[in-house]
């Protein structure tokens, strides 16, 4: 990635299923002031060279995390990576499909993430979906988190203190 382009706010989704699936999609939005990006779209080797090493760094910011489902460790693994521009050069996002999977058992199940505590440099967004009828019992997140039924909402502010350990415990 070019020295100038800046992330500027990040959108995460992930979606459980009932067979333990969990995928995620993970987008970071930038400020490419010199359209560093646009100009990779007709360079096609390029762009995709410059997508393999973002992916490699994020794979490698993945494995650093230590995630459990039901108390057994899961290795997410990104399964895309997209170039995105919304109609402005300067405002691309980069894109990561991720997956893991674990073994979720009908009634209680626990999700739990350990990973490093930083300072966000920039406002994000999380959203959880849990299966159709499944409740999300209790979280440990960090931000203002809301919860409703099966879908939690976390909101992050640029400045404040996110990672370390967090956990959701959910019923289906």
């Amino acid at each position: 990635m070019e020295n100038n382009v800046k992330p500027v706010h990040a959108t995460c989704y992930f979606t459980v299923s009932r067979n333990g699936e969990f995928n995620q999609i993970l987008i970071y939005d930038y400020y490419d002031p010199e359209g560093y990006y646009a100009k990779l779209l007709h360079k096609p080797r390029a762009l995709r060279n410059d997508l393999l090493n973002i992916t490699l760094n994020m794979q490698e910011f993945l494995n650093e995390e230590i995630i459990k489902i039901n108390n057994i460790v899961a290795k997410p693994k990104i399964v895309n990576t997209q170039l995105i521009h919304k109609g402005f050069k300067d405002s691309p996002s980069i894109a990561f499909t991720i997956k893991f999977k674990g073994n979720l058992s009908r009634g209680i199940n626990v999700f739990e993430n350990l990973s490093n505590e930083e300072e966000t440099p920039y406002d994000f967004e999380t959203t959880w979906i849990f299966p159709l009828r499944s409740r999300v019992l209790e979280t440990l997140l960090r931000g203002y988190v809301n919860t409703y039924k099966n879908i939690v909402i976390i909101n992050a502010r640029r400045g404040e203190i996110v990672g370390g350990y967090e956990k959701i415990v959910f019923r289906i």
